[in-house]
């Protein structure tokens, strides 16, 4: 039998929580800015949920913003410390939506969706400063004590949880230092990246390069790879703009494409079975683990035989989708065959740990 193995079982893909909520700062707690802040807050949750941040700009959304308020569950004021680390108090709006209706506009408009259990990326950023050299940046570089270095990471990380996607950094300690040099990720020598990525067993890397010219502009490129998929794109800034959170932007917008569906009207029935659920606790787990997973629209219990679970499921996106979805998750082992993913029959050991 031809076992299927779209990721690693040992994959660090991330259940991403916060996905429905948005806090955006506001002028003062008047009634105008609480309205405008409830739309700056759904702006906030669609770019995370469909993984493009020109979400709102699609005609398909347009139609149903005519009463944001509609959408909304709680809201509240919070008065938190400015982003820009200076000692002022700034005045934040944190909007929670409601699920079920957020979910039911992504569906009426067509919407891509990208699962809330989401691919965790190694992340490898490399800059090139006319004093320092090159370097890279991460928490545990050499260049941890450089202001504009720590605001760099800042910079990144406040953008990728802007878009809900889990990071993590490499520790460049002896063995990354023997596999990739600073000028070979410079030069995003992916045939060299990727196997000093290797033993993160994240669900794919990115390399983002970036220098400073002599009048302040910023000039870069990055480069990703997860998911069979690889991509490369450059991007620049004017002088004294923040350049990180557009290059952000740009890069999830184009690697979301590769884990984003869209849902369908009328769902697809799979047949799964779950091999190795041997009491009426994992049974409950495993149905809570599907559950979890936004493709999966139903499930419904179609045969029980020793350890072995069958469940009929109903899924918006497809088999692969939810072979991908459920394997990374962490909790399923495929055992599906390729002839058998093509009819919709699917196949895991559970993973009870």
């Amino acid at each position: 039998m031809v076992i299927l193995a779209c990721f690693s079982l040992h994959s660090l893909a991330e259940e991403v929580a916060g996905l429905y909520s948005g806090l955006v700062p506001v002028a003062d707690q008047t009634a105008e800015s609480r309205e405008a802040g409830v739309v700056d807050a759904l702006a906030q949750v669609m770019i995370k949920l469909t993984g493009n941040s020109k979400i709102m700009q699609s005609p398909r959304i347009q139609p149903f913003l005519t009463n944001p308020n509609a959408y909304v569950a709680a809201v509240g004021f919070r008065s938190l410390p400015a982003e820009d680390s200076s000692a002022d108090i700034q005045t934040r709006l944190e909007v929670s939506f409601a699920r079920q209706a957020i979910d039911q506009l992504i569906r009426q408009a067509q919407l891509p969706i990208l699962p809330s259990n989401r691919p965790k990326f190694l992340v490898w950023i490399i800059r090139d400063d006319a004093l320092e050299g090159r370097g890279f940046i991460g928490e545990h570089s050499n260049q941890q004590g450089s202001l504009q270095a720590q605001s760099v990471l800042r910079s990144f990380d406040q953008a990728m949880k802007a878009r809900g996607m889990p990071y993590m950094l490499p520790s460049f300690d002896l063995e990354d230092q023997l596999s990739l040099s600073v000028n070979e990720a410079w030069s995003l020598r992916a045939d060299l990246i990727d196997p000093a990525s290797q033993r993160y067993q994240a669900d794919g890397w990115i390399a983002l390069r970036f220098y400073t010219t002599s009048t302040g502009e910023v000039r870069g490129a990055w480069l990703y790879k997860g998911a069979d998929s690889r991509q490369l794109n450059d991007f620049r800034s004017a002088a004294g703009e923040e350049f990180m959170a557009a290059a952000v932007d740009d890069l999830i917008d184009n690697l979301a494409t590769t884990f984003t569906y869209v849902p369908q009207i009328n769902t697809n029935e799979l047949l799964v079975r779950i091999n190795n659920v041997g009491s009426f606790s994992q049974y409950q787990l495993v149905l809570a683990q599907l559950k979890k997973l936004q493709v999966v629209d139903s499930l419904d219990l179609y045969a029980v035989e020793g350890d072995q679970l069958t469940l009929a499921v109903g899924v918006e996106g497809g088999a692969e989708l939810l072979h991908s979805a459920l394997v990374r998750s962490g909790k399923f082992a495929s055992q599906t065959a390729v002839d058998a993913l093509l009819t919709g029959r699917l196949e895991f050991n559970w993973i009870n740990k």
